[in-house]
């Protein structure tokens, strides 16, 4: 009794943990992305290189999700969670590439539709992960 008992702290312990890590993380990503939402043109490499680091944070997260995802025992619900987190990061990856070629005319656009694909990939994360 005692056994079980102490194993179901520890997994209430680590799920626990994992939670405060993620929940860190998100928020660790979010004030980096704060930061440069503002950026004008003459910064855009700056804003660049921020994109894509919040992109590489996100594929190892979205890594994880996909480790612990199996197509045979998903729902419904959980493959289209699944299927919008692809879509959504192949648009997050096709809007970043976009704004390589922005001009001063075109940059807020550009810049707005990074932010607006990130936040799509953010939340189609966050669904996966829930699912």
């Amino acid at each position: 009794f005692t056994f079980t008992s102490c194993s179901k702290q520890n997994q209430e312990k680590a799920t626990t943990a994992v939670k405060n890590t993620y929940d860190d993380s998100k928020a660790a990503m979010s004030r980096g992305w704060e930061n440069v939402k503002s950026f004008a043109y003459e910064k855009r490499t700056e804003f660049a290189a921020r994109a894509q680091e919040l992109s590489a944070q996100m594929e190892v997260q979205a890594a994880e999700v996909r480790a612990k995802y199996s197509d045979t025992k998903a729902s419904a619900s959980r493959k289209a969670a699944m299927e919008e987190l692809k879509n959504s990061e192949a648009d997050y990856k096709e809007k970043l590439r976009a704004l390589g070629s922005a001009t001063a005319a075109t940059w807020d656009q550009a810049k707005q539709n990074v932010i607006l694909a990130w936040e799509r990939l953010e939340a189609a994360y966050r669904k996966a992960r829930a699912d």
